[in-house]
């Protein structure tokens, strides 16, 4: 009688089929794990801080067209309780979860409803409540932007915010696009 391999068990394992649940989870700790590197990465590398923003809000939506809303918020939930433990400034992070990092299901939810002007509007009622909360948190409570910015310049750096909100969102839609017709259906 041969004697068993040491690896036996292993190779076992992994001729396995994998369960729907451990395919979600192990999908969705891989995506995790990217989203924290990033976040990270946009720590130690200050002067792309907003790209690797935008890479990371990539990551939620990809587990909304994987998983679903619910996988998506447990996802969410995961990272920020994650993100807190990164050696960096919590109040970005915080900024960073209000727009980009809930933005997945933000736009799934958003984008249920059938007229596409209406859509733009509640798309720009969301920025535009965000914006200004988040900018009202900065200057007044966490005290990292200038009073005088919310005072004098404000509807300026609002108009900016706008446009690049609406290219973010068309450039997300796009990513959304190419994911589904192009990747999707690699991934198994």
């Amino acid at each position: 009688m041969p004697m068993p391999s040491l690896f036996e068990p292993v190779l076992q394992i992994g001729s396995m089929q994998m369960s729907g649940n451990t395919k979600i989870l192990t999908r969705n700790a891989i995506l995790l794990a990217i989203m924290m590197i990033l976040l990270y990465l946009r720590t130690v590398i200050p002067t792309y801080q907003l790209g690797f923003y935008i890479l990371a809000s990539l990551l939620p939506g990809i587990v909304m067209m994987e998983n679903g809303i619910k996988q998506t918020l447990i996802f969410i939930f995961a990272s920020f309780i994650l993100s807190l433990i990164l050696p960096v400034d919590k109040l970005s992070f915080l900024l960073f979860y209000s727009l980009f990092g809930i933005y997945s299901v933000v736009k799934f939810l958003i984008e249920k409803i059938r007229y596409r002007v209406l859509v733009l509007v509640v798309k720009l009622a969301y920025f535009s409540a965000v914006f200004f909360i988040s900018m009202y948190f900065a200057a007044t409570i966490a005290d990292v932007l200038p009073k005088s910015l919310i005072q004098y310049d404000i509807w300026l750096v609002y108009g900016i915010a706008v446009v690049f909100y609406v290219i973010y969102d068309y450039m997300y839609t796009q990513f959304s696009l190419f994911y589904m017709r192009k990747i999707k259906k690699h991934i198994s």
